[in-house]
């Protein structure tokens, strides 16, 4: 498994790896943006920014190639991979010191407008840090939990921070704090690489150490140095670190946002927040500041899009838990985490409605709204074959799941109440039961007749046509076993043949192949009354001469 990266050993790996742009030619604050939005699909690293001592990292975990990557597997089995690491749990191990200690800024020093603060779309309520790990322990039981929250920049010392969803862990720690009269105290690490994101962000129970979760990511205990104002422990790897004092005791009193958000539109209006005093900042010498990219022209391009992987995690580890036989789940970039299939085998016929309830109600992350299931047939991750399936698999007055009123992310603008939203799943399975014939859903493959075998001895049209009628009169044959038959016979004298036969054969009532054989009659079996199936009868002709 993977090691603790440092920052800049991660961003020499994505470099090798060739998913990093460099950016050498100094810049402006205010040119950040658009030359993050002109590289989409790489990470990027601007080396070099004008009256800044930070370089900046941006779009680092933003692609399902990179999750993959960083999870060392196959894109397809990213999730499945993150629900087998969050099995694992390593305590974690306390070191003396680490490289966020080369600079260290306490009280009156702590001067935030030295991070390289810009305005990431044109009606930001202010600059923000997006790509912060906000940690903090639970005032009661003391167990850790971080996540990824945004914070708004207010002055020097002072941030505001988004934790409006009710089951924001780190939330719960807040109003755990202001029911005992305290203020919270909590670390923001800046900059860190994929895998500690993944780590963060995976569904586990929370009472779950998710120190010892990011142990399990690495398959060895994480190591952890101690802040310098506040009893809270950080990730050594951390690039920068912001030692804070959440004002949980104000309550959600302070203004924040609003933002471009995860849709690629402006969401939530200006909210009521949280208010951070930052007691400390602490970083590497020749430090690198890392942001979350999110919204812009190419949403399903960005970081925020670190809810995909997460999602498939939740969504496979409830299918499997469950009992569903789940092979992979996939939410798709331009879904933008509100859209998921999961491909399946069912074993019964209740087995994909069940699995639909799951995947729209299972994850913490309220999403997605839109859920879709498949057989194994199905290449979920080609978005062509799940239209395919979509549009002869699925009927609508049979094979739509919708509940209401479930939880979601409070940003979508259909949602007539902030953070409700009704969901729909589809059936996209092949039906299953005694009216339902299978064989209507088999996939039409293409014939490969493979090399003629060696010394074919040429025949005659005439002679093909005796030995055609013999073979055909062993055994009813479908066209694909006479072919291969005379596999190597040239194809003009092949179809002659048969043409010279076709007035003594008929056809079997033996589906799928409906095999020709010798007969006097086109129909060679008595017509019965067709039971009740999915098939036109404008399709079934008479069978009499």
């Amino acid at each position: 498994m993977a090691s603790q990266q440092s920052l800049p050993d991660f961003v020499q790996a994505m470099d090798a790896a060739g998913f990093l742009v460099r950016i050498k030619d100094e810049i402006r604050v205010d040119q950040i943006p658009t030359t993050l939005e002109a590289n989409p699909t790489k990470a990027v690293l601007i080396e070099k920014i004008k009256d800044c001592e930070f370089s900046v990292l941006a779009n680092a975990y933003s692609n399902q190639d990179m999750y993959a990557w960083a999870m060392e597997c196959d894109r397809t089995q990213t999730g499945r991979q993150m629900v087998e690491r969050a099995k694992s749990r390593f305590k974690w191990e306390v070191v003396d010191t680490a490289p966020c200690k080369e600079v260290i800024l306490k009280g009156d020093d702590v001067d935030l407008t030295r991070l390289p603060l810009f305005l990431h779309h044109d009606r930001d309520g202010h600059a923000y840090t997006n790509d912060n790990l906000f940690i903090s322990k639970h005032p009661d039981t003391g167990v850790y939990d971080w996540g990824i929250y945004r914070s708004m920049f207010r002055s020097r010392t002072e941030k505001s921070v988004d934790m409006t969803c009710t089951s924001h862990r780190q939330r719960i720690h807040a109003m755990a704090a202001a029911a005992k009269g305290q203020n919270l105290e909590v670390a923001m690490v800046i900059g860190g690489p994929i895998l500690d994101k993944v780590s963060a962000l995976v569904g586990v129970p929370g009472d779950t150490d998710d120190f010892e979760v990011l142990g399990g990511f690495y398959g060895a205990p994480a190591k952890m140095v101690k802040c310098e104002t506040i009893d809270v422990l950080v990730p050594a790897n951390a690039e920068l670190v912001l030692e804070c004092e959440l004002m949980a005791t104000e309550g959600l009193n302070f203004d924040e946002g609003p933002y471009g958000e995860f849709t690629g539109m402006y969401g939530g209006g200006m909210k009521h927040n949280y208010r951070l005093k930052v007691k400390a900042m602490t970083f590497r010498k020749n430090p690198i500041y890392q942001h979350c990219t999110i919204g812009g022209m190419h949403p399903w391009y960005t970081d925020n899009m670190l809810q995909l992987p997460a999602i498939e995690a939740d969504l496979y580890g409830a299918l499997r838990l469950a009992g569903i036989d789940v092979m992979e789940v996939r939410s798709p970039a331009g879904g933008l985490s509100n859209i998921a299939y999961a491909k399946i085998r069912p074993l019964g016929a209740g087995d994909a409605k069940q699995a639909l309830g799951l995947m729209l109600t299972c994850s913490k992350q309220g999403l997605p709204k839109v859920a879709m299931v498949f057989n194994d047939d199905v290449d979920i991750w080609d978005d062509q074959a799940v239209l395919a399936a979509m549009a002869f698999r699925y009927m609508p007055d049979r094979d739509t799941v919708i509940i209401k009123d479930c939880n979601t992310m409070t940003v979508d603008p259909k949602c007539a109440e902030p953070g409700v939203s009704s969901k729909i799943g589809m059936d996209c399975t092949k039906p299953m039961g005694g009216s339902w014939n299978p064989d209507e859903f088999i996939k039409s493959a293409v014939t490969d007749l493979g090399d003629p075998p060696d010394n074919v001895t040429p025949m005659s049209e005439e002679e093909i046509a005796r030995e055609m009628e013999a073979f055909i009169g062993a055994e009813p044959r479908a066209w694909l076993d006479i072919l291969k038959h005379f596999h190597g016979q040239p194809y003009k004298l092949i179809y002659g043949a048969f043409g010279d036969l076709r007035h003594k054969l008929g056809r079997m009532n033996d589906a799928p192949w409906y095999r020709y054989t010798l007969s006097d009659r086109p129909f060679a079996f008595e017509a019965k009354p067709a039971a009740l199936s999915n098939f036109d009868p404008r399709h079934v002709g008479s069978t009499t001469s």
